[in-house]
C-alpha cells in the first residue's frame, strides 16, 4: 500500500481560518446572538446541514439558513480581498513528500468553488499539487468528526488509513482521523487541542515546517 499525506485546507494550508472568525464575528454581533469562539470551534469542520440542524434546536425561532449564508458571504468576501496568506512551510512539506514518492490528498470541508477560488486568487493550482482532491461538494452531509471524507481520499490513492498521515487543525478533523484509524497530527492555528487530541494525536506542530522530519 502506498504512503500518504491527506491535507485539511482552512487552517492548514491557509490562515483561511480567519477568514471564517472574522465573518462569524461580524454576522452574530448583527444577529445578536450569545454565540462565541467556544462555539465556533465546536463547528468548524461541520457540514453546513449539521449546523443549521443544531442552530434550529437551540434558537427555533432564527433563520438559521439566512444567518450561516451571511457568515458565507463574508467569508468570500475577506477571500476576495486577499486578507489570508500561505502557512509557513507547505511547499517545503510538499517537495519533501513528492521527493520520497508519498501520495498526496486534500480533505475539505469547504465547496470546491471557493476551495479553487482560495488557491486561485495566491497563483496556485492545486489540481498539480494534490493526487486526490475531496471537498464537502462531493460528500454531502458526512462531514467531520466522520472520517468518511478521510476513508474516501485514501481510497482514491489506493493507501491504508493505518499508513496515512491527516494533517488537521480542527478538533472535529482531529476525532475524524483517530475514528478513521490515520495518524492524526494537529497543526495548530486557532483552536488549542483539547485533552482528546492531546491523548490521540500522534504529533502537535506548530508549523508545517515539523512535520518534515516525520515523514523522513
Amino acid at each position: 500500500m502506498q504512503k500518504a499525506v491527506i491535507f485539511d485546507l482552512d487552517g492548514v494550508i491557509f490562515n483561511t481560518e480567519d477568514c471564517w472568525k472574522v465573518g462569524f464575528e461580524i454576522i452574530t454581533k448583527k444577529y445578536g446572538l450569545p454565540l462565541d469562539e467556544n462555539y465556533r470551534i465546536t463547528i468548524c469542520g461541520k457540514s453546513e446541514a449539521k449546523i443549521i440542524e443544531e442552530l434550529n434546536i437551540m434558537f427555533p425561532t432564527l433563520d438559521a439558513v439566512t444567518y450561516r449564508k451571511e457568515i458565507a458571504y463574508e467569508y468570500v468576501n475577506q477571500i476576495e480581498k486577499g486578507n489570508y496568506h500561505l502557512k509557513e512551510g507547505f511547499f517545503e512539506l510538499i517537495n519533501e513528500l513528492k521527493k520520497k514518492d508519498y501520495k498526496i490528498a486534500l480533505a475539505t470541508s469547504n465547496l470546491r468553488w471557493r476551495m479553487e477560488k482560495i488557491f486561485s486568487n495566491k497563483g496556485i493550482d492545486p489540481y498539480k499539487i494534490f493526487d486526490v482532491i475531496i471537498t464537502v461538494s462531493e460528500i454531502g452531509n458526512r462531514t467531520k468528526p466522520d472520517p468518511y471524507i478521510f476513508l474516501k481520499a485514501s481510497e482514491e490513492l489506493g493507501a491504508d488509513p493505518k499508513q496515512t498521515m491527516v494533517i488537521e487543525d480542527s478538533l472535529n478533523g482531529i476525532e475524524a482521523a483517530v475514528r478513521g484509524n490515520f495518524i492524526p497530527v494537529m497543526d495548530i492555528d486557532l483552536i488549542p487541542p483539547n485533552e482528546y487530541a492531546k491523548k490521540h494525536c500522534y504529533k502537535i506542530v506548530d508549523s508545517l515546517l515539523e512535520v518534515i522530519p516525520l515523514v523522513n
